[in-house]
């Protein structure tokens, strides 16, 4: 690959890892479009790495404070919605696999844009509507869970269901975005375990470039860091849908072009 596909993965993996726009859809539609390769096990791993940074730097303080109080309660709605999303969305992944390579992928991706399209429209109104706020319980989780494991679904996106289903059992913006990105931590570190089987074969295959594997990174991280803040800055003035309105406009494409 070039420099500037090394970049370009990067700023989209930082980017559509976050906001509400799916990141495994971006990544079949550029796949298709571009005539751009899938990363190499190396790269993905590294990609995997950077948008983790990413969380870790923009939730540090939170983090900190969950394990300086001892929130158990809080980190056992994680380990429940993991675990559900794990038992969901595992038995699937050779399914999704063939899906993604097959002739239809590019068209289905569109569709998949629209439900989340549809799904943040719905969160907008909620926001817009509702102002009260319900702690974080165990249904909810259990519920988060499910939503996130529809996200192995290329076209639909992970934060966009997480942080929609979220909102619509009554949590406040800023309380739905953190569990949706601390909830990420697992998810991004398990895609990484996945990988790490196949990294000693692909570094013994060679041929890395260590520049343009270095720029992915550090595009990844910013763009990663970045993104969480426009998401942040969204839920605040309930403009969800702006995303949906991209999402609608990328669909439309896809199944145009698909």
């Amino acid at each position: 690959m070039e420099i500037w596909d090394y970049l370009l993965l990067g700023a989209v993996q930082g980017l559509t890892e976050f906001l509400p726009v799916s990141s495994s859809g971006h990544l079949v539609l550029l796949e298709h479009w571009l005539d751009l390769n899938p990363p190499g096990v190396v790269l993905e791993v590294a990609l995997h790495i950077a948008t983790l940074l990413s969380v870790l730097v923009v939730y540090r303080r939170d983090i900190a404070r969950l394990w300086r109080e001892g929130n158990w309660r809080y980190l056992g709605y994680i380990v429940l919605a993991t675990a559900v999303t794990v038992a969901i969305a595992l038995p699937f992944k050779q399914l999704v696999a063939a899906l993604t390579d097959s002739a239809a992928a590019v068209r289905f991706v569109g569709i998949m844009l629209f439900i989340t399209a549809a799904w943040l429209l719905l969160a907008d109104w909620r926001l817009r509507r509702s102002k009260a706020e319900r702690p974080l319980g165990w249904p909810a989780s259990l519920l988060t869970g499910i939503a996130q494991a529809l996200a192995v679904l290329p076209g639909i996106s992970r934060s966009g269901a997480t942080i929609g289903l979220l909102i619509q059992t009554g949590q406040g913006r800023r309380a739905a975005a953190r569990f949706s990105f601390l909830l990420s931590v697992p998810v991004i570190l398990g895609a990484g375990m996945l990988s790490i089987g196949d990294l000693s074969a692909g570094l013994a295959q060679g041929h890395i470039n260590g520049l343009g594997l270095g720029l992915a990174f550090v595009a990844a991280l910013v763009f990663g860091i970045a993104a969480i803040h426009l998401v942040l800055a969204a839920l605040h003035r309930a403009h969800l849908s702006l995303f949906a309105l991209y999402c609608i406009v990328l669909g439309i494409v896809a199944v145009i072009l698909g």
